[in-house]
């Protein structure tokens, strides 16, 4: 549990440095197409994150952080 607790802190900090330095978050476009008509309805921005020594994070693990830290 400790040791999860760390990983959530070391994580949280290193994504307020991304943040604030804009480095590692790159910001992708995903067009939403209706199946029926193959008419572009939309699209979603979806975040990614680089970790300088993690790799790819993934957001299903730094946007409930963000989010529980007001990032």
């Amino acid at each position: 549990m400790d040791h999860d607790a760390e990983s959530t802190i070391d994580l949280q900090r290193d994504l307020r440095r991304a943040i604030e330095s804009c480095t590692g978050l790159e910001l992708y476009y995903q067009p939403k197409i209706d199946g029926r008509t193959g008419d572009l309805t939309g699209a979603e921005a979806l975040l990614r994150w680089h970790h300088p020594e993690r790799g790819m994070v993934s957001p299903a693990v730094f946007i409930p952080i963000a989010e529980r830290f007001g990032l």
